[in-house]
């Protein structure tokens, strides 16, 4: 519509040139005239051809400016996801990591719980060895004193205890 009124207003002002150079031109200035009044009408189609093209041009980087925002806010959705399930990734990880703390140092406490109960049954163990060398011994003393008595009853025995006279 614009190459329209350009081609509109270039014929009028070509009009008005010649009506202006009125009769006394001469022919070959009005083919002068003419000459680049053709030359001008050309130009504008040309002119008219570009802009067409230019149009369309820029109707299609419209377009592709349209899809690219499309696909942008789409790839900020996405974004936006992925760093929510990153933020929900993260606080499952902090929580396992203080789990895991918290078992690391349950382990090391049930460790130290072990070694003391194995001292303790060390010791025990070595009290319990103690105890059986000294039942031992005492089971030993205590034949030796069975025996010394039973040796003792049998020379009573032999000899007969005599007994006072009253």
């Amino acid at each position: 519509m614009n190459g329209r009124k350009v081609t509109g207003k270039f014929l009028f002002l070509l009009l008005s040139l010649l009506l202006l150079a009125g009769c006394k031109k001469t022919v070959e200035e009005t083919d002068k005239a003419v000459a680049e009044a053709e030359k001008a009408k050309t130009e504008s189609a040309r002119v008219k051809a570009v802009l067409r093209q230019t149009q369309i041009e820029r109707d299609k980087l419209e377009k592709n400016i349209a899809e690219i925002s499309a696909e942008l806010e789409n790839a900020r959705a996405q974004f936006a996801e992925v760093m929510q399930a990153k933020e929900e990734l993260q606080n499952q990880l902090n929580g396992l990591i203080i789990q895991r703390d918290a078992a690391l140092a349950r382990a090391r406490e049930a460790q130290a719980m072990v070694e003391e109960l194995t001292n303790q049954l060390g010791e025990k163990t070595k009290e319990i060895e103690e105890l059986e060398a000294w039942s031992k011994e005492m089971l030993a003393t205590l034949q030796q004193l069975q025996g010394q008595n039973e040796r003792a009853g049998e020379q009573v025995t032999e000899k007969p205890r005599e007994e006072p006279n009253e």
